[in-house]
């Protein structure tokens, strides 16, 4: 029965990055608040969490610390940018999940340094925790300096700033379950390092800035809802 339960896990996991690696660049291209834009993203954001979901239940079942850490991390990147844009238009109750999200996301990402810095070598001074922990770590403290309902501009930027660090683990899964001709470091480095200076782009790019309601997208166009709702 174990085993059964294992195996059914496995395939949850693999299913949901696939779903993710697959709807993450039909939601970046399409125009955003379109139809195609907001069913790619849900797909995309059901798919990582299946993904997270299963990797947390699977670590419990093998007693893996990484596993369970980075499953963790993950549902952090899930969930602060899918709450984004109800934040946007103003839901207290996003914002109050959002921040025991950022909670969970920051004392996770101390984890997987604590975990790196206990596999660090010399011929492999930067193993993965340290890689995820840096990247969660700098993501939660940008995040947290967000004001949520008072900084209604401000949810453009962390729900991509999210979205794309949950992409950059799901290349990272893909990477170490199929892109076996590289050594196994890389197989976690490559994707990182692609990723983690795009998000840096995007942060500068898309960053804060003055309020124009002509260049920013309405938060209510992003989930198909337009009313202001103070929950």
């Amino acid at each position: 029965m174990t085993d059964l339960v294992h195996a059914v896990f496995r395939v949850l996991h693999m299913v949901g990055g696939f779903l993710a690696f697959a709807a993450a660049p039909l939601a970046l291209l399409a125009v955003k608040g379109s139809h195609r834009h907001i069913l790619a993203g849900r797909f995309f954001t059901i798919g990582m969490g299946m993904a997270a979901a299963s990797a947390i239940l699977l670590s419990v079942m093998t007693s893996q610390l990484f596993l369970l850490l980075l499953g963790l991390l993950s549902l952090f990147f899930i969930g602060t940018g899918y709450l984004a844009p109800r934040i946007g238009r103003g839901s207290r109750t996003g914002y109050r999940w959002d921040r025991v999200l950022t909670t969970l996301g920051g004392m996770t990402s101390l984890g997987l340094l604590g975990d790196g810095l206990v596999h660090s070598t010399l011929m492999a001074p930067f193993p993965t925790g340290l890689i995820f922990g840096g990247l969660g770590l700098w993501i939660a403290l940008a995040h947290w300096r967000w004001r949520g309902p008072a900084d209604p501009f401000g949810w453009r930027i962390e729900h991509l700033t999210s979205l794309m660090a949950a992409y950059t683990v799901a290349w990272c899964i893909i990477f170490a379950l199929y892109v076996r001709i590289l050594p196994r470091p890389a197989q976690w480095l490559v994707p990182a390092v692609l990723g983690i200076p795009a998000i840096m782009w995007a942060r500068g790019r898309f960053g804060p800035r003055p309020p124009r309601a002509a260049r920013e997208p309405r938060a209510g166009a992003l989930t198909g809802q337009t009313s202001l709702r103070n929950l």
